[in-house]
């Protein structure tokens, strides 16, 4: 849908009128955002369409209007202005990053610390590894007589372990047996043929036969590589905000994100790296998260490793300037960390549209 340039003026003012208070916006709060003569109610005629139309809300009789999600949709996609980020601020998110950051491993702990800082609201980073590593060793610990076992897997790099429970036991004499012939296994790189081995002597119903199958399995499944570590900082940001004055409210939210495996899987959903993305309230697909918006990307940081960071705010957040600091964010990451990585938009998904749009109307 095309709006007219004066309901776009409007609408734009009304968003970023909402975006600095919180509070419904009335037709004399905009009069004075346009240079030409204009009345008051010419303005309140125009918000009238502008509901009628999906893009404002009103939120109590009397009370002004309020952008609705379609409203801040419009308003990232075609009304958001450029907003660059000062040298100075720059060359400030780099040293913060700088003198947080000791290794490779803590560039997402600190990514989501100093994206907080910056911009006063919760960030959220993640590390997504591809590749795995090769196990060497594999240890079993007997938990609780048999039917609980700790399985230790050794690699080159790290240490990972499961617990597997039994629906019967494994005498602890038969598991070390089973160990030594897991180990014997993984130095040969013969383990195909240790599960047919267990079967034709205990039995494709056993509890051995069960275990060495799990075993297995998160034996391959690390070797198959592709873990991923979910960080969070500033989460008591948004109880800040109005929004979520309300205890129900905020208590769905910090139950969101006490579950990082949820939170992994909205950042895993990003999927052009070096542009900046933005999610408003029912597009995240969850009830949870309606009154709010995520702006992240993703950058490469090796071979294997890749980084995405974001911001989770409310919907009215400011999105020009959010969208230019994470920008601003992950170059400075690139300079800290050496790494090549692709110069991202100022102004993040909107500008390639905005552009588009332009070349539209010029015919060009």
């Amino acid at each position: 849908m095309e709006l007219p340039e004066r309901k776009k003026r409007i609408l734009k003012a009304i968003v970023e009128s909402y975006i600095d208070t919180a509070e419904p916006v009335g037709s004399k709060t905009l009069v004075n955002s346009f240079d030409g003569p204009i009345s008051s109610a010419t303005i309140r005629n125009e918000m009238s369409e502008l509901e009628e139309l999906g893009f404002l809300e009103k939120p109590h009789v009397s009370a002004g209007r309020i952008p609705s999600y379609a409203a801040y949709r419009l308003y990232v996609n075609e009304l958001m202005e450029r907003h660059r980020v000062a040298t100075d601020e720059l060359e400030a998110m780099r040293l913060m990053m700088q003198a947080k950051m000791r290794e490779i491993d803590n560039i997402m702990v600190s990514a989501s610390k100093v994206l907080s800082e910056m911009t006063q609201h919760t960030a959220v980073s993640m590390i997504s590894r591809t590749g795995g590593s090769q196990v060497k060793k594999c240890e079993l610990i007997d938990v609780d007589g048999g039917y609980t076992y700790a399985v230790v897997l050794v690699t080159g790099s790290e240490v990972k372990n499961k617990m597997l429970r039994l629906s019967q036991p494994v005498e602890p004499a038969t598991a070390a047996v089973l160990s030594t012939a897991i180990n014997l296994a993984l130095s040969e790189r013969r383990l195909e043929y240790l599960l047919p081995s267990v079967q034709q002597s205990m039995g494709g119903s056993s509890s051995v036969y069960q275990m060495t199958s799990d075993i297995l399995d998160f034996i391959r499944a690390t070797e198959a590589g592709g873990r991923s570590e979910v960080y969070i900082d500033g989460t008591a940001r948004l109880l800040d905000n109005r929004e979520y004055q309300d205890t129900q409210r905020a208590r769905e939210l910090l139950e969101y994100f006490s579950d990082r495996s949820r939170v992994g899987e909205l950042l895993e959903q990003e999927e052009d790296g070096g542009l900046v993305k933005i999610r408003i309230g029912p597009e995240l697909q969850d009830p949870s998260m309606r009154d709010a918006s995520v702006v992240f990307t993703s950058y490469q940081i090796d071979q294997n490793t890749r980084g995405i960071v974001g911001i989770i705010a409310p919907a009215r957040m400011d999105y020009a300037d959010v969208c230019a600091k994470l920008a601003a964010f992950t170059q400075a990451v690139a300079g800290v960390t050496g790494q090549g990585m692709k110069r991202l938009k100022d102004a993040g998904e909107s500008d390639e549209r905005r552009d588009q749009e332009s070349d539209r109307r010029t015919g060009r």
